[in-house]
């Protein structure tokens, strides 16, 4: 029995954080839609530890790939960048480097996507992080700057 609520309680937490990033074009790659999951490095943090940052999830992912998934995965940021409510963008001969998207929502619901890729003889070293909670971009830019 123990193990049949285990098994539930994991797999409705695996909806819940594919839901979380459903309506996103990243969503897919979250998933292992675009880059397998045993090549992945993932974090997910859905915990009280999040309360200082005004966060309520964070999940990230990192991986190296071609330059046909880093096409893959720039197209995904940037369609998502079309319907962000704030971006900071930045590219470097014609590639995408790196971006902060936020999504505001209702009652300070707010998404964000943070994207960065850092590319060395032919493979790129991408991650990909996804959080949201009240907090705003100015928020996670303070963090930031005071964590270097």
């Amino acid at each position: 029995m123990k193990r049949l609520l285990l098994i539930l309680t994991a797999l409705m937490l695996s909806i819940w954080t594919a839901s979380a990033q459903g309506n996103l074009q990243v969503g897919p790659i979250f998933d292992g839609k675009v880059v397998p999951p045993k090549v992945m490095k993932e974090t997910f943090i859905k915990s009280a530890q999040l309360d200082p940052f005004n966060l309520e999830q964070y999940r990230s992912v990192s991986f190296t790939g071609d330059d046909k998934v880093l096409e893959e995965v720039s197209r995904r940021v940037l369609a998502d960048a079309e319907n962000a409510t704030d971006q900071e963008i930045h590219m470097n001969e014609g590639k995408l480097v790196y971006a902060i998207l936020t999504f505001e929502g209702a009652n300070r619901n707010n998404r964000f996507i943070c994207y960065q890729c850092v590319s060395k003889n032919g493979s790129n070293a991408i991650t990909l992080v996804y959080m949201h909670g009240p907090a705003t971009l100015d928020d996670l830019k303070r963090l930031f700057k005071t964590k270097k």
